[in-house]
């Protein structure tokens, strides 16, 4: 049977893209919604009738007791970031789908709203009955904490960032991503990449990304040459790094940090470019989808696992689920497959 991941991989979209086009809902652009119905057409995918039933009441809005509910909680992101934000709307909504499938409904809150409190919204949430807690993503923050009255939930935390205390996560495996991406170039036939990160977020990772990246680079013995770390604080001379080191691809953490790369060289890196944050707005490149919906989707499943259990407050052993994405070729090189 064709799942509703395989379709969003062949086609290149997001897990909770390729739902909504597949439902035909309006908020998708017309094209993308014809190019993911022919994917899912091609790999013979048929809608389980039963099932899209049961979910379409679900989104009308059954009534639901106050345990079926999950606290969603925003941390460090205000409102309008939490839906303007284009990776923030798509963890939410890989969350809100995994979650009304295990029969739950999701409730946001904002935890740091104005008079907000870990306190104030402890007692919010044990007024609603609600005892499931997802935490979201930290962007900006390597280390993260939240005054909860944590024994009485079931919390899970969506990303990599470090919290206090330390709960449960579902997030992305930096190490075997950089690991994939080198992989991928050394078969496409790269032989000397050259990675520029940004700093913070290789020190939120553990330094993931720097670690795989030394082991695994193929010019071993000088792969630290290689490696650039990019932060606001250091300027680096690209130009003559280039120069020397002569790479024939370039990594880069995200699409962001070659646009500044560029800027400050004033000109085109003129090289392969692999991104390890991929995104749809930038099919140029290629690059690892971190596939945020599916890791969120996860973190609903610690979630739910615990409430089953009745596990409640700060875990003893702390899980980490990690998860390495999927590799997307550039809209170039898919275009020489079709040819």
């Amino acid at each position: 049977m064709v799942t509703l991941q395989q379709i969003a991989s062949a086609a290149g979209y997001s897990l909770a893209t390729t739902s909504y086009a597949l439902r035909n809902d309006q908020r998708i652009h017309p094209e993308t919604r014809s190019r993911i119905h022919a994917v899912a057409a091609r790999l013979g995918y048929r809608p389980n009738p039963g099932f899209s039933a049961l979910m379409a009441h679900v989104r009308q809005g059954r009534s639901v007791e106050a345990g079926d509910r999950i606290a969603f909680i925003w941390v460090r992101t205000k409102k309008e970031e939490s839906s303007s934000n284009r990776l923030l709307r798509e963890v939410f909504e890989g969350a809100r789908q995994r979650a009304e499938a295990l029969g739950y409904r999701l409730e946001q809150f904002w935890a740091d709203e104005d008079g907000m409190s870990g306190r104030r919204l402890s007692e919010i949430l044990r007024s609603r009955g609600i005892v499931g807690v997802l935490l979201s993503p930290v962007m900006g923050e390597g280390q993260v904490s939240l005054d909860l009255e944590w024994k009485h939930f079931s919390p899970a935390v969506i990303g990599s960032a470090a919290w206090s205390p330390e709960l449960h996560h579902a997030g992305h495996y930096h190490y075997l991503a950089m690991r994939m991406a080198l992989n991928k170039l050394a078969q496409a036939g790269y032989r000397r990449p050259m990675a520029v990160v940004n700093e913070m977020v290789n020190e939120r990772a553990h330094r993931s990304w720097q670690a795989a990246f030394l082991v695994y680079h193929p010019a071993a013995g000088s792969a630290g040459d290689f490696f650039v770390l990019e932060s606001a604080e250091r300027k680096m001379s690209l130009a003559s790094r280039f120069k020397k080191l002569k790479p024939d691809v370039l990594i880069v953490s995200d699409a962001s940090v070659l646009t500044r790369l560029e800027k400050s060289m004033k000109r085109s890196v003129g090289l392969p470019v692999a991104t390890l944050h991929w995104v749809s707005e930038r099919p140029d490149l290629m690059g690892v989808d971190q596939s945020y919906d599916s890791i969120a989707a996860n973190a609903v499943e610690i979630v739910a696992t615990q409430l089953k259990l009745n596990q409640l407050g700060i875990p003893v052993l702390p899980r980490m689920l990690l998860f390495p994405g999927t590799w997307r070729e550039s809209s170039l090189a898919r275009l020489r497959q079709l040819e």
